[in-house]
């Protein structure tokens, strides 16, 4: 009868539990003591931690919003680069966007040119006032008789209206 290798494990184990015995149990009571030394710090670790963590648990709150905006962002992308691809493409196609022989414009310069054009003959129309320019002397003299009649207002103005009141009996016809 020999030696199993089952009895071989078995002592092994025995004599491996009981030589590191004393060695695991200094090493549980130097950590029972330094968990005891610092607890505080472990609890104020705890809680700055827990501060600092407190905005993204509110944002955490909005994580569906995030989401329904994220999509509609997305869509929004593909759609308008559909919209864009498929007008450049009915523009080339229908040859829109070909630049006018006789003149040398795309239609979008043309307009450009027209609206400049008709701004310019806006700001010309415009009276020109300000310390740095002339007044149109035309105008006034034009006006002198008006002016000179009762101080412009004919009459005494406002003044010389009367504004007459409802009866109540008037809503007695009613």
């Amino acid at each position: 009868m020999g030696i199993t290798v089952s009895e071989i494990l078995s002592f092994l184990s025995y004599a491996l539990y009981y030589l590191f015995y004393p060695l695991v149990t200094i090493l549980k009571w130097i950590l029972i003591a330094l968990g005891w030394i610092l607890a505080p710090l472990l609890h104020l670790t705890h809680y700055l931690l827990h501060a600092c963590l407190w905005p993204f648990r509110i944002l955490a709150k909005f994580e569906t919003l995030y989401i329904i905006f994220g999509v509609a962002t997305v869509v929004g992308a593909v759609t308008g680069l559909i919209l864009h691809l498929s007008s450049s493409l009915v523009l080339t196609t229908l040859n829109l966007d070909a630049v006018d022989k006789e003149h040398g414009q795309t239609i979008a310069s043309y307009r450009a040119e027209k609206r400049k054009k008709q701004r310019q003959g806006v700001n010309q129309a415009l009276p020109r006032l300000g310390p740095h320019r002339t007044r149109d002397r035309s105008l006034q003299g034009q006006y002198t008789d008006w002016l000179e009649m009762d101080g412009g207002q004919g009459g005494k103005g406002l003044q010389s209206t009367t504004i007459l009141e409802e009866n109540d009996d008037s809503e007695q016809d009613l």
